[in-house]
């Protein structure tokens, strides 16, 4: 069964799926130029952050059948002991990376079982966030929501701000009415509310990811490097990840390979976020661009719709944003009362445009054909994304505003839902 607001949001957008208006060239250049300055911090670090990732999925291919996961990781990562206190230290990152993007295919998993019940993903997101509070008594429901939504609320004002310039007919949010740190009362009468709020900031995010090419021109400036300089097989393990079911959470191990290449690049001071940058962060920043790329793979194949890619990446931001709360609620107060606006990087120009260019080379690493179609589905899914963005922005902006002044009957106003 689809989600109830399926056949509201996305299949009242009936441009066909092959039917749109690409932004011109220079456009798209300059967009991805914008989105590259947060992504790269320094003249050479493409190439260095590419080829040690690349060079992460290879030995993973190499290896994945002859030893545990863990042993490898551990093994790659002792490889760069500059980067260590200790061998200690790595093999600490090593398991908090597994354990990561185990629990986010987990949370994978848990949130399909609920869809293929029929039930929606913001009564998912409820549930969970609620699970989290019965485990911690000191957690605020409230306020642990008002993060979550800040996260994702964050993430789409600064990436729309770098998108916006040069995504003609599209009417970007980048003022939302809700504050960051806004509280709100969490009970039975508003707690499926808030979820979608929530959830309608992850559709947003989404369909922004969508509409502007500049993540799509990173991944194939990525994936331009790669045909440059390597001549190796395409990696089985990518190639099964993203032959896979949109459904399946079953290849930590692609995911981690990636991942561990980019923990070395980011430590390395080779990608724009802090060298220092949590396991957690990367590891859903992984999670979250190669999803995206799986979704457009698909879409570039034909065996989805475009509004159904729009989806379904809607719910991967969601599983990411559920992923790194539950993550920072364990921390408690050690990242500071308003975690959620500091996390929103994740979901901003540095984590879309990573997202990018991990899914130009996971694609180009699987195989010529990957890429191509990966590309095929970036531009096939223009037209919707932009719509949604218009749309879903309005209901953002009177949904905040009604969560803001303490509204706690917002159904009416949920336009598309």
């Amino acid at each position: 069964m689809s989600r109830p607001h399926q056949s509201s949001i996305a299949s009242n957008i009936t441009s066909p799926e092959n039917i749109q208006s690409p932004l011109e060239d220079d456009v798209q250049q300059r967009q991805a130029d914008r989105l590259a300055q947060h992504v790269f911090p320094e003249p050479g670090a493409t190439g260095k952050a590419v080829e040690v990732i690349w060079s992460f999925i290879r030995s993973y291919d190499r290896h994945r059948h002859e030893m545990p996961l863990e042993q490898w990781l551990i093994q790659e990562l002792t490889r760069y002991p500059h980067l260590w206190q200790d061998n200690a230290e790595a093999e600490q990152v090593a398991r908090q990376l597994i354990a990561s993007l185990t629990r986010t295919n987990r949370h994978k998993e848990s949130l399909q079982q609920h869809l293929d019940k029929g039930k929606s993903s913001a009564n998912w997101l409820a549930s969970e966030l609620e699970q989290d509070a019965r485990g911690n008594p000191e957690l605020n429901l409230g306020e642990y929501a008002g993060q979550v939504r800040d996260m994702l609320l964050a993430g789409n004002q600064t990436l729309a701000k770098v998108l916006a310039p040069d995504t003609p007919h599209t009417t970007v949010p980048t003022d939302i009415a809700v504050p960051a740190g806004a509280a709100t009362v969490w009970d039975e009468n508003s707690r499926l509310e808030i979820a979608r709020e929530i959830d309608n900031q992850a559709l947003l995010s989404a369909a922004l990811n969508a509409a502007g090419q500049g993540t799509r021109i990173l991944g194939r400036r990525a994936w331009n490097w790669l045909r440059g300089v390597e001549n190796a097989p395409a990696s089985e393990a990518l190639q099964e990840f993203f032959d896979s079911s949109l459904k399946s959470a079953k290849h930590v191990g692609a995911q981690v390979a990636v991942s561990g290449g980019v923990v070395v690049a980011t430590r390395s001071g080779w990608l724009g976020l802090p060298r220092n940058t949590p396991v957690e962060e990367l590891a859903t920043t992984v999670y979250t661009g190669l999803e995206r790329a799986k979704t457009l793979y698909k879409l570039g194949q034909g065996d989805i719709l475009a509004d159904t890619a729009i989806n379904a990446i809607e719910q991967t931001t969601m599983v990411a944003a559920r992923s790194l709360a539950q993550a920072a609620a364990e921390k408690g107060a050690e990242l500071g009362t308003q975690w959620g606006t500091k996390l929103g990087s994740i979901f901003g120009p540095v984590g879309a445009g990573i997202g990018g260019v991990l899914g130009g080379i996971a694609g180009g690493a699987a195989g010529e054909a990957v890429g191509s179609l990966i590309e095929e589905g970036g531009r096939k899914v223009v037209e919707v994304a932009r719509k949604v963005v218009s749309n879903v922005s309005e209901t953002v902006k009177a949904v905040g505003s009604a969560i803001a002044s303490g509204v706690k009957d917002l159904v009416s106003s949920l336009k598309f839902w």
